[in-house]
């Protein structure tokens, strides 16, 4: 992760309220961690970052 602010999100990622899905860069999600869980109607998703520097999201 650069040493860029995670909360500072690429221009690229400002979109319309309301009109297109949300744009959140994965360092915000990841941090520095390689994996992280998240909780989705009762089920566990593992989301990780591959050694290639994919994202995989696995339940």
């Amino acid at each position: 992760m650069s040493e860029k602010n995670i909360l500072d999100f690429d221009s690229s990622c400002i979109q319309p309220t309301q009109l297109l899905p949300k744009c959140i860069p994965s360092e915000a999600l990841l941090g520095h961690a390689k994996q992280i869980f998240i909780l989705h109607d009762g089920h566990s998703y593992q989301l990780r970052i591959t050694k290639l520097g994919k994202l995989i999201l696995t339940k």
